[in-house]
């Protein structure tokens, strides 16, 4: 289904049994696709078979809404919903000015610029902002060292689950989808969108606070980079795979 037969459903009614049925929508839109989602990527990387039935649960919930509530048109239905859901939290393919990319285009800007991205992030700015903040605090010690622990159980494949899905995946959900709400709510509303996407990104940074200075740093220039691609590539996808890339290079050095 296009985009402009998905978005020609989403211009308001005057009536109040279609705002009714609106509201519903906007619950199954981002509600049930968003957390399944986020419930897959937070599991699958201890615990696989929880994190595929508990989005499968998520999903079937968000698709029995579906069905009981008033339809506005022919085309409105399970497919419809989820594939609005996903696009409006950023899972669709990548649009630049409004348009989706070709096959090739869509290759350079999920694989090629990310692996780049995260590939300079590490080499040239990683120990310069560990040497320039070094971590003396006990506390912040600990939490490496545990971390570092848990990674190593997990061994190779488990690590690379943990960096995509269970660190890559869980956190652009949750700092970058917001942005990108925000975009397609109000496209032209840029001070709206520049304040969400820098609220977002220095919680982003903070909730790294407790491996120390160096990890806040490093986070909030990831941050800045991530939100970018998402917000010029109306995508998660690239700043998912740049995150987790990052990620991968390091969890993987920690247990081979």
């Amino acid at each position: 289904m296009s985009d402009a037969t998905l978005d020609r459903q989403d211009r308001p009614s005057g009536s109040d049994r279609h705002a009714r049925v609106r509201d519903k929508r906007a619950l199954v839109t981002l509600v049930g696709p968003l957390s399944g989602t986020l419930w897959a990527a937070l599991f699958a990387p201890d615990h696989p078979a929880s994190a595929v039935l508990g989005a499968l649960i998520f999903f079937a919930l968000a698709a029995l809404i579906v069905k009981k509530a008033s339809p506005l048109g022919p085309a409105w239905n399970v497919r419809a919903e989820f594939s609005r859901g996903f696009r409006w939290l950023g899972l669709g393919l990548v649009r630049i000015r409004g348009r989706q990319v070709a096959v090739r285009a869509q290759l350079v800007w999920i694989v090629v610029i990310p692996t780049a991205l995260a590939l300079l992030d590490y080499h040239y700015l990683s120990d310069p902002i560990s040497a320039a903040f070094p971590v003396v605090d006990p506390a912040e010690l600990a939490a490496q060292e545990t971390r570092h622990a848990n990674v190593k159980v997990l061994g190779l494949y488990g690590a690379l689950a943990a960096a995509f899905l269970g660190a890559s995946l869980f956190e652009e959900m949750v700092f970058r989808s917001l942005p990108l709400i925000v975009q397609r709510w109000r496209p032209h509303a840029t001070i709206l969108i520049a304040i969400t996407a820098t609220a977002s990104t220095a919680l982003f940074a903070l909730a790294h606070s407790t491996f120390g200075t160096a990890n806040v740093v490093s986070a909030f220039i990831g941050g800045v980079v991530y939100v970018a691609l998402a917000l010029y590539t109306r995508s998660l996808w690239p700043s998912i795979m740049a995150h987790g890339i990052y990620d991968a290079i390091i969890m993987v050095g920690w247990v081979v």
